[in-house]
């Protein structure tokens, strides 16, 4: 007998759901040995004391992003995590860290790489450690106008300061600072990033980047290829010449998504 849509649909959906608990469990959080350059690190910690936030781009869906979040935490004392999730997602989080039971009808969709078993394990991890203090959530939904979308993630982040560090991870275009343009639109979008700054002039924003390597974001995509025969370098924190902070990342692997196939 041939199988039903329905039942189909469920025996995947199961399995996503067993292959996703089951990396959150395996997964080890643990900092990545990095090169900090000492007069970076002393201009971010300075900035800190005062703006109280700093923005991190991300390429969504790479496994080494939480060990990435994890080593700035400890290296710079932050408290509060904001994450380019919806804020239902909060109470789901809340949930699991107390009884250990997730949800996860509510993230079942999720392919973009955004939400990964990384994130939980971290989110534990920093929970248990008693460094987190809040857990932000600030994404409106993808359905809503690019603008609209990042104009109303900066309000939340905004609204949720605190006088403890908050470390704000989004994707690399919406941690912008500046208007941008997509390649075939001529109408300026104006990046969550940038709607920061204009209420904290001075803030303070990086990315990480990635030298090779594979992440998820609607299935497997591909970083460049590092030039054969060299050695892949220690991970290093700098700033650039723009005054950006960089991370960078040797090498990257595809991350645990809910929804690896991007459909059910």
């Amino acid at each position: 007998m041939k199988e039903s849509p329905t039942n189909k649909e469920e025996r995947n959906m199961n399995k996503y759901e067993q292959s996703f608990l089951e990396a959150i469990s395996a997964i080890s959080i643990e900092g990545i040995p990095t090169i900090f350059d000492e007069l970076a690190v002393q201009k971010l910690a300075n900035n800190l004391e005062s703006t109280r936030l700093f923005i991190l781009g991300e390429m969504h869906g790479v496994k080494e992003n939480v060990n990435v979040i994890y080593t700035l935490f400890k290296k710079f004392g932050f408290r509060r995590l904001a994450l380019e999730w919806e804020p239902g997602l909060k109470d789901v989080i809340e949930k699991f860290l107390e009884s250990g039971e997730l949800d996860f009808d509510m993230i079942k969709d999720s392919s973009d790489g955004r939400i990964t078993a990384g994130h939980l394990a971290l989110i534990k991890k920093l929970k248990s450690e008693g460094i987190l203090e809040q857990l932000v959530c600030f994404d409106e939904g993808s359905g809503a106008e690019w603008n609209k979308r990042d104009s109303n993630m900066a309000k939340n982040i905004l609204a949720s300061l605190s006088d403890n560090p908050t470390l704000a991870v989004a994707g690399n275009l919406h941690a912008k600072m500046e208007p941008m343009t997509f390649d075939d639109e001529s109408d300026q979008q104006h990046p969550m990033g940038e709607n920061v700054k204009k209420r904290i002039s001075t803030i303070s924003s990086g990315k990480i980047e990635y030298l090779t390597g594979q992440f998820h974001n609607f299935g497997t995509q591909e970083f460049g290829k590092f030039p054969e025969g060299e050695s892949l370098p220690e991970a290093k924190f700098y700033q650039d010449e723009g005054g950006l902070y960089i991370f960078e990342l040797p090498e990257a692997h595809i991350a645990t998504v809910p929804n690896p196939d991007g459909r059910i």
